[in-house]
């Protein structure tokens, strides 16, 4: 696998990566999903909104789709009824609560009763599988802009969850706690003047010990945020005066905003003030999705595989959108950069060794001025490349084949 520069990251969709003085963490999940662990397994959560049905999908094992209709006092159907997803099918199959499939009468009344309940379910399936390729297709027309201010980017905000720990409050919350705990007959001794005053003077210790801890952790949190932002601030400036080992310093930092469709590698290396290159390590054109689904005017879902040539040209706006939109990340965060040459690289299998190598399919030149210009919702990404000096062999039909790429700007 091809490592021509010092910094590598691996973009993965849905994971975001944190990097800090401090060192890199990572979290899972993009935004607005909802993922549970059980003992059975990993399961996305999620519903149709105002129908009655909720339905979970597992993750982790065959596809297949379960979902429960919680309203049994509809029509004459009194025995609760579970709608699986089929993926074999592309559809849906219907089983009674023991397990056992319903008649061809009772199928046709359940589709017939809940026929507008079923299309809101191959409405939400057909979005769900064509949202992979789209994804793909329109990643040139979300590309970062420019920040406003290096400052501003630099500063971090407390979580706002983190409140300045209130001794009155621990307090009450472990005189609650406690008291609960006592049995009736240790609550009536709480009566008597003595024992109230001795059961109030636990607490006090408690809580203020509590309290001391608390307000410890919370200024070495504050404290850890203003370091941060410290040592966040000192890189911007070093930015702005264009010194390159701190443009690749900050530049990391920002990092988790990528959101590549697709797992994929970065590597790259800020070579001046105004000139950086970055590979990107593309995925494999059996990685695109092949299937796209539409809703028939019966009331069906259809599934079938693009053509060839469709599913060619997919991969190619992915190749070539990844181009400009990791262009444009390096843009948008490093003000003084000028020129960035991206070259997009996959690995294809040596039929001499039987070994993967890699293979470069294009090699790009993209300067600031020139990106920002083009109307990137109206173009085709791999006819812009036309706009810049470039690299690139490739058929009509979006066979690419291997190229030499620049080894500088």
């Amino acid at each position: 696998m091809s490592f021509r520069f010092q910094k590598r990251v691996r973009v993965a969709p849905g994971v975001r990566l944190n990097f800090s003085k401090r060192g890199i963490s990572t979290s899972v999940g993009r935004r607005g999903a909802s993922v549970t662990m059980g003992r059975k397994g990993l399961y996305g959560n999620a519903g149709l909104p105002g129908t009655g049905i909720s339905y979970r999908t597992k993750l982790d094992k065959n596809g297949k789709r379960r979902v429960t209709q919680s309203n049994t006092n509809r029509g004459s159907h009194t025995q609760p009824v579970e709608l699986i997803w089929d993926e074999e099918l592309q559809d849906v199959r219907f089983e009674k609560s023991d397990g056992k499939p319903l008649t061809e009468q009772e199928e046709r009344k359940v589709r017939r009763e809940y026929k507008n309940y079923l299309l809101d379910i191959y409405k939400e399936k057909e979005t769900e599988i064509n949202s992979h390729t789209e994804r793909l297709l329109d990643l040139h027309h979300n590309l970062f802009q420019p920040i406003e201010s290096l400052e501003e980017a630099a500063r971090i905000s407390p979580d706002p969850l983190l409140n300045k720990p209130d001794e009155d409050d621990i307090y009450q919350k472990l005189h609650d706690a406690e008291k609960s705990e006592l049995t009736f007959f240790q609550k009536l001794i709480l009566f008597f003047p003595a024992k109230r005053k001795a059961f109030k003077e636990k607490i006090r210790k408690l809580a203020e010990n509590d309290f001391e801890e608390a307000l410890r952790e919370y200024n070495e949190e504050i404290a850890s945020i203003q370091q941060e932002t410290d040592f966040r601030l000192g890189l911007a400036k070093k930015v702005k005066e264009g010194l390159p080992e701190a443009m690749e310093e900050w530049v990391s930092l920002f990092l988790d905003e990528l959101d590549f469709p697709l797992e994929t590698d970065v590597d790259f290396k800020i070579s001046s003030s105004t000139c950086a290159l970055a590979d990107i390590n593309l995925p494999k054109l059996e990685e695109v999705p092949l299937q796209e689904a539409r809703v028939l005017k019966s009331g069906k879902l259809k599934v079938e595989n693009k053509t060839h040539r469709d599913h060619r040209e997919h991969y190619a706006l992915m190749a070539g959108g990844s181009a400009f939109y990791l262009a444009s990340f390096f843009f948008a965060y490093l003000p003084p950069l000028q020129t960035i040459t991206i070259s997009g690289y996959n690995q294809i299998v040596d039929p001499a060794t039987g070994h993967e190598e890699d293979q470069y399919i294009y090699s790009l030149k993209i300067d600031r001025e020139t990106l920002y210009s083009l109307k990137m919702k109206k173009v085709h990404p791999i006819m812009a490349f036309d706009n810049f000096e470039k690299r690139l062999n490739a058929t009509k039909t979006y066979i690419f084949k291997e190229i030499k790429p620049f080894t500088s700007v």
